[in-house]
């Protein structure tokens, strides 16, 4: 890597660093560009040229959890172990990385449904997408049952998964999030494992 890529990277970190400090600190509303560029000390182009706005750095703290979730899934899937594993690890691993800043999740997770459907990537579907994926190979290893619709139940287990996640970022009841989805997938899993 050249000094060049790595100065960028980490004026990249950097930025992703002091925003996410400030948004856990103000709120993401409240916090501007210009205490951005200044805590992170660098000029206001420069952080255009990294980031067009507000919400497009939004979407790059939602990009790096779906990469995080990415690499975690292909280790997953090179274990030996069942599908219900593959997709129980997968999703605790992500609620436990949830779990670790309850706040800050719960900053980027509204203020990610505010923009839903201006426009803007869906980021849901690649979770949506990589269930698929895992419950087909599933079925083709005799693991789920065959006459499971894969798609369907990738909608669902994504369904699960997020309506469980919006309901302990506002639950005043200090629970934890990975059990509580770990739970819920052993449950689905009685229902379409052989």
């Amino acid at each position: 890597m050249s000094l060049r890529e790595k100065k960028k990277i980490d004026t990249r970190n950097k930025i992703f660093e002091v925003s996410g400090r400030l948004f856990k600190e103000k709120g993401i509303e409240n916090t501007t560009i210009d205490e951005i560029v200044k805590d992170a000390g660098i000029g206001k182009g420069t952080f255009f040229n990294y980031f067009p706005s507000k919400t497009a750095l939004l979407l790059y703290f939602a990009q790096q959890k779906e990469e995080l979730t990415f690499s975690r899934i292909k280790n997953e899937t090179l274990k030996g172990i069942s599908t219900r594993e593959k997709i129980k690890n997968t999703l605790v691993f992500v609620a436990k990385t949830n779990e670790k800043d309850k706040e800050l999740t719960k900053m980027f997770v509204f203020e990610y449904m505010r923009h839903y459907g201006s426009g803007q990537e869906r980021r849901s579907r690649g979770l949506s997408n990589i269930l698929h994926s895992l419950i087909e190979e599933g079925v083709r290893d005799e693991d789920v049952k065959s006459n499971i619709d894969a798609k369907k139940a990738a909608e669902i287990i994504s369904a699960i998964y997020f309506h469980s996640l919006v309901e302990w970022l506002w639950s005043q009841v200090d629970y934890s999030f990975s059990d509580d989805i770990s739970e819920k997938i052993d449950m689905v899993f009685d229902g379409i494992g052989s």
